[in-house]
């Protein structure tokens, strides 16, 4: 073997540990949540010892994709999409769940109020726990609070629930971005009981 067959062959199997170095460094930043583009242009430059520079000197790394960012402009960032709170669909309306506890009821004092007969005074509470998540508690009322046709006493909410107080049904919708919220909440309403107090005790 010659001296430059030598040398490609030897040339082409660094260049193929680079570029193996450098799809490694992509999957590892994505599963470490960090930007993998970043990475490996800042680790690239180093070529067959890509990956053990980044690994041991990340802070080299970061510099030299800050060179690239300030040469050709930064990438532009994904945006995302904001947060839509926590809300219930009643009678096609969105009520945002934005305070700690919120009263449901037929009382005009409650924060949400319910004018219909078969709904008592003080029917339930919605109350956002500690991690983020709401729970619905029936506050004792005359004809029950039923999640998903369940007669329920305290019920951890999920998205998409039926809540069902007498005869007033309601969606709980869960967190979600605004581009989706008006396809769920078209859906729900699509889907959305109406007042049905048969057999229903009315008052308190």
């Amino acid at each position: 073997m010659s001296g430059l067959t030598l040398l490609t062959v030897i040339l082409v199997v660094a260049v193929l540990v680079w570029l193996a170095q450098l799809v490694w460094l992509f999957r590892f930043a994505e599963q470490h949540r960090a930007d993998p583009f970043r990475i490996v242009s800042g680790a690239a430059i180093f070529f067959v010892a890509a990956a053990p520079v980044a690994m041991n000197s990340p802070q080299i790394v970061e510099r030299v994709a800050d060179f690239w960012d300030r040469l050709f402009g930064s990438r532009p960032q994904a945006v995302e999409s904001p947060r839509v709170p926590a809300r219930l669909l009643i009678n096609g309306e969105q009520i945002p769940l934005d305070q700690q506890r919120m009263r449901i009821g037929r009382y005009p004092n409650n924060e949400i109020v319910l004018d219909h007969p078969t709904v008592s005074a003080y029917h339930a509470d919605i109350v956002e726990r500690p991690d983020g998540r709401h729970e619905i508690h029936d506050n004792g009322s005359r004809n029950g609070t039923r999640v998903n046709g369940d007669i329920v006493t305290n019920r951890a909410l999920r998205d998409g629930d039926l809540i069902t107080l007498g005869a007033a049904s309601m969606h709980y919708l869960g967190s979600s971005s605004r581009e989706t919220e008006a396809a769920m909440a078209a859906d729900y309403r699509r889907r959305e009981p109406q007042y049905e107090d048969d057999h229903y005790d009315r008052g308190r």
